[in-house]
């Protein structure tokens, strides 16, 4: 690693992180606008499994963006997951002005072991709810937003907790199976 640019990038790094932003150019010539990035593949252990040295990134548009309470619908979804995320809002001089709750709808929909493919392909990002800044918040203790599987109960996700990522990704895989994919997740941050 050195010391000014972060962590080496292998080959299929580069490459897919080419490709991805070829894919977000063609987004924002299609009118959608920039909505900030995402930090994808932080577990070390897959970080490992696929020789990377550290997290990747992905990109937000409008055109992914769904508005608090809106739906998503999970038709056409192969592996599709609801991550808890913290949002880090940043201020006009660049500085962190707030922190606020998301939720990211994913789909695990090929292979894990191709890094380039999963770059290329946005880190799996499907959809994404960003909440407000939360008033007076300065660490991630308290940050909550709410998900509804169609025909179910609402569920209130602290985004802090890892334990609340599986409990979620149960929720959606349960709805995929009993609707066909063809439901729907409500989401909105708290």
């Amino acid at each position: 690693m050195s010391a000014t640019s972060g962590p080496d990038l292998t080959p299929a790094v580069s490459r897919g992180l080419e490709l991805q932003a070829a894919h977000m150019r063609e987004c924002l010539a299609a009118g959608e606008r920039r909505v900030g990035w995402k930090v994808g593949l932080n577990d070390p252990r897959v970080q490992r499994a696929l020789g990377i040295a550290a997290p990747v990134i992905g990109y937000i548009t409008t055109g992914t963006v769904v508005p608090g309470g809106g739906a998503h619908s999970l038709a056409g979804a192969t592996r599709p997951a609801i991550e808890p995320e913290v949002a880090i809002h940043i201020g006009a001089d660049g500085e962190i002005a707030g922190l606020g709750a998301a939720l990211e709808v994913i789909d695990v929909d090929m292979p894990f072991e191709d890094v380039t493919a999963i770059l290329e392909r946005n880190v799996f990002h499907r959809a994404a709810v960003i909440g407000a800044p939360a008033t007076g918040v300065t660490g991630v203790t308290g940050l909550t937003a709410r998900m509804t599987r169609t025909g179910a109960e609402s569920v209130q996700i602290d985004v802090a907790a890892p334990s609340e990522r599986r409990l979620v990704r149960d929720l959606v895989m349960d709805t995929t199976r009993a609707r066909e994919a063809r439901a729907n997740v409500t989401c909105s941050c708290c």
